[in-house]
């Protein structure tokens, strides 16, 4: 009888091989965000600057998620090369939004603390 011990070796390797590519995936996101935008945050505001040839994609559906509060597209002001949404309560949240430049776009993840 034939064993399947190689297939068994074979997606431990696939499944090896599958996690080095997305912790490797998910490093170079987040090495090339930090070269594509800046993000400042204050007292009610979260601010976010394009760098270089780097514009704001008014097209993505940007968010803001601090808590409770869901702020929309609609809450933010977009603009070439920057975007800021304003009336933002106090806490940690998650921004989402994303930048453009030569036909590339790039999704942007980032968690603020709104003091």
């Amino acid at each position: 009888m034939p064993s399947c011990q190689p297939l068994s070796v074979l997606s431990t390797w696939a499944t090896a091989a599958l996690t080095a590519f997305a912790l490797c995936s998910t490093w170079t996101t987040s090495a090339h965000a930090d070269d594509d935008v800046e993000v400042s945050v204050s007292k009610g505001q979260v601010t976010v600057v394009a760098k270089g040839d780097w514009h704001i994609n008014p097209e993505y559906p940007w968010k803001l998620i601090v808590g409770e509060a869901k702020l929309d597209k609609s809450k933010f002001n977009l603009n070439e090369k920057v975007a800021v949404v304003r009336g933002v309560p106090a806490g940690a949240g998650t921004l989402r939004g994303a930048v453009c430049a030569a036909g590339t776009c790039r999704s942007l993840v980032r968690e603020v603390v709104i003091p």
